[in-house]
């Protein structure tokens, strides 16, 4: 154990040291490492090609008619923007004390590592008699999931759970909100702000009367079990106005919709198109464009399954810790995955924070645990024989 914990160190650091931020980086090198190292373990992986965004997929089968364990974790990382606001080089993966720092450390570089190592152990543990799925996609991080969806098309994966390569220590994630957006324009007549005789027809003006009726649909905040913090409404975007002097004849805002398990995404839509055609007759000067961007549909693992139940024992038995089943309120690759009715464990691992912002870290020092607990729960799982009531 001692070995493969500082040779997961060793390749987490090699995988940060490789830039893949999403709009900037191809994920070429850093497929092609993952690659390299899967070939050395004995492994046959495939990559599966895109020009500029390849993923890598490997099939470990050592009883094609058993159960089939799928490890999935995404190769490219958000920008590491402001590098002022590190303490340290984001592409160079720092230890300090029990800590490494870097772009993509925690979301999702150690995720590949202990995955790949994780399927190593397992693969030459004798009491290991069933098959693997390691799939590392790209192009996670724009939303696109563009790599998980080439991972489907083209090898057509089946697999009884899958495990995503998001990291949490302290709470197993079963489930993630969907998320809806839009683009709403609305459209009118320029003037002269200081024009007598021409007024204009506002768009900005247009458009506080569209946001404030849609804000009253209560489409954020709706709650039910696994899901307390609620659905959530934003308009996170808005653009409108040439000039102070201007009466502006255009206004854009995007919206981003969080939505639960028990909505969906046509009931969103044509809540949003009933209230905004009652407006248009309350209001006949307000003219506007409704355009759908993109849509994830949310998922929800069951807590009754047998290997979240089992996950959950032995990680509260290996950390001496009450672990919660929770859900998560960003997005992932299961909203994908999920459509092929898997079972998923949207996030657990080692501890780390500032996902997604400078000094993102890992501790290294739970690497172990997690590997030894997602290696007790999969063989027991597969078929030692213990059963969690």
């Amino acid at each position: 154990m001692k070995k493969t914990y500082s040779d997961i160190i060793k390749f987490t650091k090699q995988l940060v040291e490789i830039p893949s931020q999403n709009g900037i980086d191809s994920e070429k090198r850093i497929a092609n490492l993952v690659f390299k190292k899967l070939t050395s373990f004995g492994f046959t992986p495939e990559t599966i090609e895109d020009k500029r965004h390849p993923s890598v997929f490997c099939e470990i089968k050592k009883n094609p008619k058993g159960k089939t364990i799928w490890l999935e974790s995404c190769l490219d990382t958000v920008p590491v923007g402001d590098i002022k606001k590190w303490k340290y080089p984001p592409l160079k993966a720092t230890i300090r004390g029990s800590k490494m720092y870097g772009r993509g450390v925690a979301d999702s570089k150690v995720g590949i590592a202990i995955f790949s190592y994780l399927a190593k152990e397992l693969y030459n543990d004798p009491k290991f008699k069933r098959n693997i799925i390691l799939g590392f996609d790209a192009n996670e991080q724009s939303g696109e999931y563009s790599g998980i969806r080439d991972i489907i098309k083209y090898k057509k994966p089946k697999a009884d759970v899958c495990i995503l390569g998001y990291q949490s220590i302290d709470e197993i994630s079963i489930g993630m909100r969907g998320w809806l957006r839009l683009k709403i324009v609305t459209k009118g007549k320029s003037a002269h702000t200081g024009s007598r005789s021409k007024k204009g027809n506002n768009t900005i003006h247009q458009m506080v009367e569209v946001i404030t009726a849609l804000r009253k649909l209560n489409l954020g905040g709706k709650k039910e079990p696994f899901f307390e913090y609620g659905s959530a409404f934003n308009v996170s975007l808005i653009k409108g106005g040439i000039s102070i002097n201007i009466v502006p004849d255009e206004c854009e805002i995007s919206i981003d919709i969080r939505f639960l398990p028990s909505q969906t995404k046509q009931e969103i839509l044509d809540k949003i198109s009933k209230t905004l055609k009652e407006l248009k007759k309350k209001k006949p000067n307000i003219h506007y464009e409704i355009e759908f961007l993109r849509c994830e549909p949310p998922f929800l693992t069951s807590s009754k399954d047998k290997f979240v139940k089992l996950l959950q024992k032995i990680a509260q038995d290996e950390l001496k810790t009450r672990i919660p089943l929770v859900t998560s309120g960003a997005g992932s690759v299961g909203s994908v995955i999920t459509k092929l009715g898997i079972p998923i464990i949207n996030a657990f691992g080692v501890e780390s924070d500032n996902v997604h912002a400078p000094n993102e870290w890992i501790d290294i020092t739970t690497i172990p645990k997690i590997l030894e607990i997602y290696k007790k729960s999969i063989l027991d799982w597969l078929g030692s024989g213990q059963e969690i009531n």
